[in-house]
């Protein structure tokens, strides 16, 4: 056994303790731990205690507080709240009054007690594990109390799990699982909890050989970081050192010996009463009942009232009692509870493997395990612990357990430059979920002190980096003035890059709670400086443009002008996409008021427009990017039109009136420049195919002259080509009342009556064709012909064209006919047969009519009567061809 050191790190003895310095165990002062459990000890005594020690040489060094908490056998230690005199740090005191055990009448029985508790404080101090109880000051002794001092603690398990009842005479107690009532602990808390009392059982087992002989919810202390802690080592015996799952001999529970001076026999394992046999599975079988005591309000599943006959006979009924109690304990739990509360020690799992199982598989649960073992951890595992499991986890952990659990670590670690940069991280994950109050009274008074404190260069980048989230938070401008700004400007004039573009980012996102006057004396003259020295670095360019959309509104007009357009087109020249974005973006700002930021019409015309239009082909720019670029040039576009109308309407009206243009004052002179301007409008549709009324008797075709079919003329030099819709039985009604002969018919008509031979018919004018046969007489009436589909009868005969030049009768041309003469295009002329294959295979669907007129040759006029659809046949590609061919003969 050996004093407890205050301040000295121990190192693992040569039986492999593990010793854990209370520095190391330091939890948060009272100031900043609100008392989450405080609500539930409103029967204990409050204020100061000054006589709770009397002579004790304690008192000479601690301050007693108030009464929280009983623990021990038969709760007989006192919990005080308490601080050290020397340095104000919390404790908790454990006061025994000797009076309590004066009720034993026999001395030696007290003594005996006295002693077995002063031995278990010893046992404390030299059994150092994270999860065993930390003693700070060692056990004093007067001839009233004995005390000592412990890492505070808000009490003991079984004051925090017991239903109060109404003869209790101790301090109220808490339903930690009743209908009626809220629950202390939350479902992550009792993982944990459980969890630690195994790892603290398995300390003691495999690293200390020895058995606890009295695990029960009295002998474990819950701390203010809500860590369960395991103490009451007053019966602790030493296992077996080959194996420890061999029994070794100790005494059962006895009615001769005080309650107080042996085991609770409640949770003492069935092979000690009856047998008087130990091993460290009969401490699983004790840890068995206290998880029953935790889901059955303090209430263990064996409720002997120190009668050793009703114990032996519950036990041989335990499993039925187990079976019908199950259905309070969460499901993870059932199997494993089975097991350790089974009759042959054998069955039940040892501590080890206990640990093991899916019930406490749960990240939060192994985040908390390894935050109570970090300060045995070196720096790099510290560093990855706190950047990456830490802060994934920490949304998963109740909020109740960040205060409890893990601030003060953090707070703890804030003190240690290696891992300053990675702590940040969680720490500002905290800072962000927490609301506004909790980070000014719980988190702001350690976080200040980084802010002047010494830095590395990542934790001074990932401090600036996050300062919008501060702020978000910290609504004291004593903070900003004293804190941040310093940062600030200390980082501007850093020497390190990563620190001075961190700056820039850290303005941006904190320019709305920055001063005027500090941006424009300040921010802007030294992100210009950081801009001309890292020039060539995009990175940096990228964070100056983004620093300065940010302040833009808050520079005056000519350090725009001067300071902040010139950037602009220097860098609007790069072909990086995202500099091209952002200069684009800052342009868009300066467009919602250019007279505010001194965006000219001149200047975009001389400046920016040719800056920015040849990144219009810039094949980076994706096409979002592209369409932002064409848009915010479009907008001056736009700026620029509306400012130059306006200035020349505004020199129009001042100006004297002056006309350039030609007064014409003469009708003459009007019509004529009427004529001209609606002869260009027209012109276009004068020549469409689709006009049919500008040509008239100007369309020159030899030897053809074309009647209106409508009527009388349109004018003296057009005729107008009229369009009708004809059905087939319209047609077979016209040419029923006409000469038959002059028709070629349509083989299959009444196959197909219904069908429609066209839908868009021309009447076509009618076109007389000048015999060139001598034998034909000028009197003689031209043939007449109506162009259709071959009739069956003459598919098969030939038809020659007379291509002979005009004949002349009695010494005199035919002058008359329109344009020279016309071959004749009867079967029986004897002539070259130029056409005669190409005419006999026409056979139309539509049923055109070439019909003759009475009237002479000679006289050059055409009845409206009979007339032809010629131009119909004009329309099909192949009429269309052989015509041309005729007219090019001529």
């Amino acid at each position: 056994m050996f004093k407890f050191a205050k301040h000295e790190r121990s190192s693992a003895n040569a039986n492999s303790v593990i010793q854990v310095s209370s520095e190391q165990q330091q939890q948060r002062s009272s100031a900043h731990s609100p008392n989450v459990y405080a609500q539930h000890h409103h029967g204990f005594q409050q204020g100061h205690n000054t006589n709770v020690l009397g002579t004790n040489q304690l008192g000479q060094f601690f301050e007693v507080g108030k009464l929280v908490s009983t623990a021990g056998p038969e709760h007989v230690w006192k919990v005080y709240d308490g601080w050290r005199k020397c340095d104000g740090k919390e404790v908790s005191i454990f006061v025994f009054e000797k009076k309590t055990a004066e009720k034993l009448h026999k001395p030696k029985r007290k003594e005996t007690i006295t002693e077995i508790l002063r031995s278990s404080v010893k046992q404390l101090e030299r059994f150092r594990h994270p999860k065993i109880l930390q003693v700070v000051y060692s056990v004093e002794e007067c001839p009233e109390t004995l005390a000592f001092a412990s890492e505070p603690v808000h009490g003991s398990l079984a004051n925090l799990i017991s239903a109060p009842t109404a003869c209790s005479s101790g301090p109220h107690h808490v339903q930690i699982n009743g209908p009626d009532s809220h629950p202390v602990f939350l479902d992550v808390e009792l993982k944990y909890g459980i969890l630690q009392i195994i790892e603290a059982l398995q300390f003691l087992h495999y690293t200390g050989k020895i058995l606890h002989r009295n695990v029960n919810p009295s002998s474990i202390l819950v701390t203010k970081r809500g860590t369960w802690k395991l103490a009451g080592l007053e019966f602790i015996d030493k296992a077996n050192e080959l194996d420890g799952l061999e029994s070794v001999h100790v005494l059962g529970w006895t009615s001769k010996v005080p309650k107080m001076g042996q085991p609770d026999l409640d949770y003492t394992a069935p092979e000690v009463q009856i047998t008087s046999t130990c091993s460290i599975l009969s401490d699983m079988f004790s840890l068995g009942m206290v998880i029953t005591s935790i889901f059955n309000n303090g209430k263990p599943l064996i409720q002997s009232n120190h009668s050793n006959s009703q114990y032996l006979k519950q036990i041989e009924v335990i499993e039925a009692m187990l079976a019908d109690f199950l259905s309070k304990v969460p499901v993870g739990l059932h199997e494993a509870l089975q097991r350790l509360l089974s009759k042959e020690p054998r069955q039940r799992p040892t501590s080890q493997l206990l640990a093991l199982i899916k019930y406490f598989a749960d990240p939060a649960v192994h985040t908390l395990q390894f935050l109570d073992v970090i300060s045995m951890k070196d720096p790099s595992q510290k560093a990855n612990f706190y950047r990456h499991q830490l802060k994934d986890v920490l949304p998963y952990i109740p909020k109740k357990l960040w205060f409890q659990h893990v601030w003060p670590t953090l707070q703890a670690e804030m003190r240690s430059q290696e891992v300053l940069a990675a702590v940040l991280q969680p720490i500002l994950l905290l800072i962000q979920e927490c609301s506004a109050a909790e980070v000014e009274n719980m988190i702001l008074p350690t976080f200040r002190t980084v802010f002047a404190a010494p830095k590395s260069i990542q934790a001074t980048v990932t401090i600036l980096e996050n300062l919008n989230i501060v702020l978000e938070k910290i609504s004291e401008e004593r903070f900003l003035e004293k804190e941040v700004i310093p940062l600030l400007f200390n980082a501007f004039d850093s020497t390190t890059v990563q620190v001075q573009n961190s700056a820039l980012i850290s303005t941006a996102l904190v320019c709305a709670y920055l001063d005027d006057a500090f941006i424009k004396k300040t921010v802007l003259p030294k992100t210009k400086l950081i801009y001309e020295k890292y020039s060539g670095d995009l990175k940096i360019v990228l964070n100056v443009l983004g620093c300065i959309e940010k302040i833009l509104p808050k520079l005056d007009r000519s350090m725009i002008i001067e300071d902040v357009l010139p950037i602009l087109y220097e860098n609007a020249k790069t072909q990086d996409p995202d500099i091209i974005v952002k200069v684009v973006q800052i342009y868009r700002i300066m467009l919602e008021d250019n007279k505010k930021y001194g965006l000219s019409v001149n200047l975009m015309a001389t400046r920016v427009l040719p800056s920015l239009l040849p990144q219009t082909v810039n094949p980076s720019l994706h096409l979002e990017q592209f369409t932002c670029l064409l848009e915010v040039m479009h907008h001056m576009l736009d700026h620029i039109d509306r400012n130059q109308r306006n200035k020349l309407k505004l020199d129009h009206l001042t100006a004297p009136q002056t006309s350039s243009i030609p007064n014409y004052h003469s009708s003459h002179d009007r019509e004529y420049l009427y004529s001209r301007t609606s002869g260009l409008k027209s012109l276009h549709h004068q020549r469409s195919s689709d006009n049919m009324t500008g040509y008239g008797t100007n369309m020159f075709i030899p030897n053809v002259q074309i009647d209106n079919l409508g009527g009388s003329p349109q004018g003296s030099n057009s005729y107008v080509c009229q369009r009708k819709t004809s059905s087939a039985e319209d047609m077979i009604r016209k040419t029923a009342s006409q000469d038959g002969a002059n028709f070629l018919r349509v083989q299959g008509q009444n196959q197909f009556p219904i069908r429609r031979l066209s839908d868009n018919t021309l009447m076509a004018p009618r076109i007389r064709v000048a015999p060139s046969s001598a034998l034909s007489s000028p009197g003689d009436p031209l043939p007449a012909r109506r162009h259709s589909s071959i009739g069956p009868e003459r598919k098969n005969s030939s038809s020659s064209v007379n291509l002979s030049p005009p004949m002349v009768r009695n010494g005199l041309a035919r002058s008359s006919i329109v344009g020279g003469s016309m071959p004749n295009t009867t079967t029986s002329c004897v002539g070259n047969t130029f056409l005669s294959g190409s005419m006999s295979s026409l056979k139309s669907r539509r049923p055109s009519m070439l019909t003759s007129s009475n009237a002479s040759v000679h006289s050059g006029t055409l009845s409206g009567a009979n007339t032809s659809g010629i131009l119909q046949t004009l329309g099909t590609g192949v009429v269309r061809s052989n015509i041309t061919q005729i007219l090019r003969k001529f």
